[in-house]
């Protein structure tokens, strides 16, 4: 294989988007443009780049502004610069664009986890046309927190935008998150059931998940979660696109499994017949990542892939 690094600048116009293009030794079939989520970063994902790859998939992936390599060379955290919501999208679809340049031709699929997923969704909406598919790993919907806890009157009030969120409203985002998994849960025991994948995230030195947010990274992110499950994005989307729909039925950010059926039901009750969506019962937000049943959700990806390309 062979890795292509890209730099980018972010439509923040503050940052430089670091980015990655991953090349198959195999021919190349379809290329696989790859969201990481909030508070990590897009080398969480090796194994599973790894079998896209064997499997004669390019991948292509950058790490957010605010996270990962980017932050670390910026040295701004949990930060995305003005208009959050907007600027995630412009910079995945600038890097789209980039990797469309070394491979004009083949069929292209976005993958996009939790706050990937929201990001995925935003680029469907915004241009369907140019994409061939979409799997949607960890799907943000139903959050309990956003829908029913947050006091979005204070979150729209705060007077200074930069300055880090108060960190009551940002529990209330992520309000009952481990309620479910007993007195002794860690505050991340919602990433995954295996505790070593949970130990790893919290050990990992780009991850930084819990650091504090400024407030227009707040505002951004809720801005998007509203949007992208908002009835007039299933407006937005092109009804022939096929969509993939992963999550577990143990995952809050999924609430639970039902957010997922949410979504692919809508998704057909408004002309889009091609979604199919897996729930695998027990596991929580990373199904990609739980040793148990990894195998299986890369085969899911790599079986869809297949599928929308005619392999």
């Amino acid at each position: 294989m062979a890795l292509i690094e890209i730099d980018l600048p972010s439509s923040n116009g503050r940052d430089t988007i670091h980015a990655w293009v991953h090349e198959p030794s195999l021919p190349p079939r379809a290329v696989v443009h790859l969201i990481h989520g909030l508070g990590e970063h897009s080398r969480r994902y090796l194994r599973l780049i790894a079998r896209l790859l064997d499997e004669g998939f390019v991948v292509v992936a950058d790490d957010h502004a605010g996270h990962g390599r980017t932050a670390m060379t910026s040295g701004i955290w949990a930060d995305a610069g003005d208009g959050a919501d907007r600027v995630v999208v412009a910079d995945e679809q600038s890097l789209r664009a980039k990797a469309r340049a070394l491979h004009p031709d083949l069929p292209y699929i976005v993958f996009g986890h939790s706050w990937g997923s929201m990001i995925a969704r935003g680029m469907a909406a915004a241009s369907s046309a140019e994409i061939d598919a979409l799997v949607l790993g960890g799907i943000a919907a139903q959050i309990h927190g956003i829908e029913q806890v947050l006091d979005r009157d204070a979150l729209a009030s705060a007077a200074d935008a930069e300055a880090p969120a108060d960190a009551a409203l940002v529990q209330q985002v992520f309000d009952g998150f481990t309620a479910r998994y007993g007195p002794d849960a860690g505050p991340t025991d919602w990433v995954a059931r295996s505790a070593d994948v949970v130990r790893d995230h919290a050990a990992d030195p780009l991850n930084n998940f819990g650091a504090p947010m400024s407030v227009r990274f707040l505002r951004g992110f809720v801005d998007l979660y509203d949007a992208v499950n908002d009835a007039a994005w299933y407006d937005a989307v092109r009804p022939d696109l096929p969509v993939l729909i992963l999550a577990g039925s143990e995952d809050p950010v999924a609430n639970y499994g039902e957010g997922a059926f949410h979504v692919a039901n809508r998704l057909v009750a408004t002309g889009h017949p091609d979604v199919r969506t897996c729930v695998w019962a027990g596991f929580r937000h990373e199904v990609h990542n739980e040793p148990e049943i990894r195998d299986q959700v890369a085969d899911e990806i790599v079986s869809f892939v297949d599928r929308v390309i005619g392999g």
